[in-house]
């Protein structure tokens, strides 16, 4: 079981950023560094997942829900883990049929020092460690975790469009 944990975050609007500075760790750190893990140990998973005798091998993806819905109040952090997103789509597609289960997280606000300043709720880590634990014991290759992230899931899915213009309000005000 591979569990791609790294992020990288910064609060502030893409327009806001005096240099490309941030965003340039958060790309690095956010998609390439899951590109790195895919490219050293997709692979070996692979063929590690085609061992029927042990077929219990699973990549597990910890992302922001703001990978699928831009919050400009993060904008940049939130267009960096769209790619990675996107790049685990790829993954689940380049391991499709070889028994690794490809498991992506999407979580509201974690309970940490960069969303110190936002409002409850936020997902715990033993939140989230169960959430990723009860995944891997059923086999779920989506989870939505914490209140933030299942409205936003909710919505997006009803209407993307007017959830972006909520988000849009939501920043401005």
């Amino acid at each position: 079981i591979l569990i791609n944990t790294a992020t990288f975050f910064r609060p502030g609007d893409a327009m806001d950023l005096r240099d490309t500075v941030s965003a340039r760790e958060e790309m690095e750190i956010n998609y390439f560094g899951l590109l790195r893990l895919v490219q050293a140990f997709g692979p070996a998973m692979r063929l590690r997942g085609a061992d029927k005798s042990d077929d219990a091998c699973a990549w597990v993806n910890l992302f922001s829900v703001y990978a699928l819905c831009n919050w400009s109040a993060c904008g940049s952090s939130s267009a960096s883990q769209a790619a990675a997103y996107s790049l685990s789509q790829n993954l689940r597609a380049d391991l499709a049929g070889s028994g690794v289960k490809v498991i992506n997280v999407l979580s509201g606000p974690l309970d940490d020092a960069w969303n110190r300043s936002l409002p409850p709720p936020k997902v715990s880590p033993s939140q989230l460690a169960a959430a990723v634990v009860d995944a891997l014991q059923q086999g779920i290759e989506s989870v939505t975790l914490g209140p933030v992230a299942e409205d936003l899931v909710q919505r997006f899915r009803q209407d993307p469009m007017i959830l972006e213009r909520e988000l849009i309000s939501r920043s401005a005000a």
